[in-house]
């Protein structure tokens, strides 16, 4: 089934479908991003039929994962409030409309150019290594540049913004976005980088038409359609269908599509470029092998480090931490935090660093998912100090794992399509709540008791859907 176009195609839609979902529904932000980054480029991989890309697949999974980080550090709810609430005072859905298009061809744009990149990098003949070296050590520089020249002054009190901003409560960050979009397109315009470029295109255009669609329909469904009557009748009215989700589902289903469309008619000219590594049976790595293995484990270090910034602020008062830092602005901590995973590991998996990819798309992965839900997600569970340990504990032994063997593409696969939707399930299924809907909806018949968990009853089990028939997929195909 491998080069089968149509497949593919098929297969990358409802792979996103399922990551894009998932992500706006357990992380969100730009860590939840890496998870359909990293799927999508594992499906790429899929699709070339190469052994030698199987080999090191995770470079690319981790150039897609890190490449989608980059769209996420921009919030986006205000402007979909111009378009949802119809009382507002900001309500203004044509603005509301071009800012999430605009943003939405960003995200995508960029997710898909870093994936469509890595295929030219790992060939050997499109990039130079000095050209990874310096993009990435100048990223933080012009992405506050970026941030400075568009997104500032900004004092809302005083009714002061920026000539273009989408907002009017929330401080944009689009700006340090917009300057690595030219970056990127003048270093790919430079290499002739044609694979880079179309995937570029592609998924700018169906992030925009994504975001559109289902913000689109996300309005249909939350208020009655003119002749009164509501989008999905009787399942809206008891409140199960979940519109946020349709969106996300949406969104993942065009850049899905996007990407694989642009893969397959970009690929016939990578092919070529990746020709003589296949010929040598090796792809690009510039680095030394010893330092590479330094580098790696450093900047694994770092950003486990970066956990300590978030801890912080969910500590009780009486700790001489908290008193000593007062109150942390966490938007000031994200902001410390995003080097650690958008600029050296980034570019040493653009180096061919298959030790740092296997790290971001295996241990990494397990982390910022269980780093949302003890800090955030479960915050409401009695025993969270308890849940907190076993998570760090089995934190802890995925990361012994990680130093002593590494981790092969199916158990990344079982994380991304088992794991991670089951922190969802525990949370929206804990025994507490199913206890106390059954006791609600004693006599009621089944059907009150699964619609008493609201649009939990339609989302968890589109997800197990999705869920059995990727691993099925895995199983037979990966």
């Amino acid at each position: 089934m491998t080069e089968n176009p149509i497949f593919f195609i098929f297969m990358s839609m409802l792979t996103m479908c399922f990551a894009w979902g998932i992500r706006g529904q357990i992380i969100g932000g730009e860590k939840g991003a890496m998870l359909p980054g990293a799927m999508i480029g594992i499906l790429c991989v899929w699709y070339t039929g190469s052994e030698l890309l199987m080999e090191h697949v995770f470079l690319f999974a981790g150039a897609g994962a890190l490449g989608y980080f980059y769209g996420g550090m921009e919030p986006y709810a205000e402007i979909m409030g111009r378009i949802l609430h119809h009382d507002s005072p900001h309500y203004n859905p044509p603005m509301g409309y071009l800012a999430l298009a605009f943003k939405g061809s960003i995200w995508g744009g960029l997710g898909a150019a870093f994936l469509g990149i890595s295929f030219g990098a790992m060939s050997g003949v499109v990039y130079k290594w000095y050209d990874f070296v310096i993009f990435f050590a100048q990223v933080p520089l012009v992405q506050e540049l970026g941030y400075r020249l568009f997104n500032t002054p900004y004092d809302p009190d005083n009714g002061i913004r920026p000539k273009i901003c989408f907002s009017v409560n929330s401080r944009e960050e689009w700006g340090r976005n917009v300057v690595i979009v030219a970056e990127l397109l003048i270093l790919m315009i430079v290499r002739g980088d044609i694979l880079g470029i179309l995937m570029w295109i592609f998924g700018m255009l169906t992030g925009s038409v994504g975001w559109l669609i289902g913000i689109w329909l996300y309005d249909k469904e939350v208020h009655p359609l003119k002749n009164g009557k509501r989008m999905f009748g009787k399942l809206d009215e008891l409140e199960v269908i979940d519109g946020w989700k349709m969106m996300e589902y949406i969104q993942g289903i065009a850049q899905g599509l996007g990407i694989s469309v642009a893969f397959v008619l970009g690929w016939p000219m990578a092919k070529e470029k990746l020709a003589a590594a296949e010929a040598a049976g090796e792809l690009w790595h510039p680095i030394p092998q010893n330092v590479d293995t330094v580098l790696s484990w450093v900047f694994c270090a770092l950003i486990i480090l970066t956990l300590l910034l978030f801890i912080i602020p969910y500590r009780k008062n009486g700790n001489k931490i908290t008193r000593a830092f007062g109150e942390v602005d966490m938007n000031l901590v994200e902001v410390l935090e995003r080097p650690c995973y958008m600029v050296m590991p980034f570019a040493l998996v653009m180096l061919g660093s298959d030790l740092m990819a296997n790290i971001i798309c295996c241990f990494v992965m397990y982390y910022v998912v269980a780093q949302y839900v003890a800090l955030d997600r479960y915050c409401d569970y009695k025993n969270i100090g308890w849940i907190r340990l076993v998570l760090a504990l089995i934190g802890v032994a995925i990361l012994i794992g990680q130093i002593l063997w590494g981790y092969t593409l199916w158990q990344a696969w079982i994380l991304y399509c088992v794991i991670y939707p089951h922190f969802e399930a525990l949370y929206s299924f804990r025994p507490k709540r199913v206890a106390e809907n059954w006791r609600a909806c004693k006599g009621k018949g089944l059907g009150a008791f699964c619609a008493s968990f609201g649009m939990s009853a339609t989302t968890y089990p589109s997800y197990m859907v999705l869920m059995v028939v990727l691993m099925i997929f895995g199983a037979k195909f990966l």
